[in-house]
């Protein structure tokens, strides 16, 4: 029996469509970043990493029983990942695909921000510690949602002000984009999975890995309905990949929905010549 090359990809996204049905504080991070993680390691062995978090949080002394100051959590936390474990955020080769997938991140102990923090969100729910994610633009965090402690897995647990996240977030975006407070709210786990795909996907699209890009769009859409310049910038990938049936899909998508975006006369002129293209292939 022929194998069908696209099934293992179909079966991510389905298992991650189920999952992100379920209500956000049922929903496992750690299980989540494991899907992805498969669909550049088909043969992946989830629940092994799974049972490492579990083992990781035993070490780090076990579920909290009648403790109420979070910052000597945090520093049990801070100690065992990043002294006695060598966590640490890896700059010096930011991009490497490998620092987006959890399976890598625990193996190498070293990773971006969101993955992590991730890392860091899996351990604080198993020792009891009420952690949620920070969509900083830039710069993913941790925080403390009922005494405002934010984290920097990235650099080693440090505790940040709203200050330092300001200066943060214009050494990264430049200081023409403002800061709001509203970007230190904690955000769900659904968005947290979203903005791995996203990262990934401009990672491998930078690397011209456009196949890999292509998957893991598709794997964001099985999550929610693409916006319209999600499905232009989809259509770029397909043109790269010569799929143009399928690009000239979205682009009419995107006009349709965006009929007085500023460069409709230029994708109007681009789906021209993808269906003269795809004339004379008949």
């Amino acid at each position: 029996m022929m194998t069908d090359l696209h099934e293992p990809q179909d079966q991510n996204r389905r298992l991650l469509r189920q999952m992100m049905l379920q209500p956000d504080d049922r929903i496992s991070l750690a299980q989540a970043a494991l899907v992805i993680a498969s669909c550049e390691y088909p043969r992946l062995d989830s629940a092994s990493y799974i049972e490492r978090l579990d083992q990781m949080a035993r070490h780090a002394g076990g579920r909290l029983v009648g403790e109420t100051n979070p910052y000597d959590t945090i520093t049990r936390i801070n100690r065992y990942l990043f002294e006695k474990e060598g966590f640490s955020g890896n700059a010096e080769d930011y991009y490497d695909p490998r620092n987006s997938f959890l399976n890598e991140v625990l193996d190498r102990k070293t990773g971006i921000p969101i993955t992590l923090s991730t890392v860091y969100l899996e351990m604080a729910e198993r020792l009891g510690l009420p952690l949620v994610g920070v969509g900083l633009p830039g710069h993913f965090l941790v925080k403390h949602p009922h005494f405002d402690i934010l984290i920097d897995p990235f650099t080693k647990g440090r505790i940040l002000t709203e200050d330092d996240c300001r200066r943060r977030m214009q050494e990264l975006m430049g200081e023409e984009v403002p800061f709001h407070k509203s970007y230190l709210n904690g955000v769900g786990k659904r968005h947290i999975v979203v903005r791995m795909l996203n990262n990934l996907r401009t990672i491998y699209i930078n690397a011209r890995q456009f196949q890999k890009a292509l998957d893991i769009a598709d794997l964001a859409f099985a999550i929610q309905p693409p916006s319209p310049q999600e499905r232009k910038e989809r259509a770029a990938l397909l043109i790269q990949l010569r799929r143009h049936s399928e690009a000239v899909a979205d682009l009419n998508y995107y006009l349709e929905q965006e009929p007085t975006a500023q460069d409709s006369k230029e994708i109007l002129r681009i789906v021209f010549q993808l269906r003269k293209s795809l004339a004379q292939l008949n």
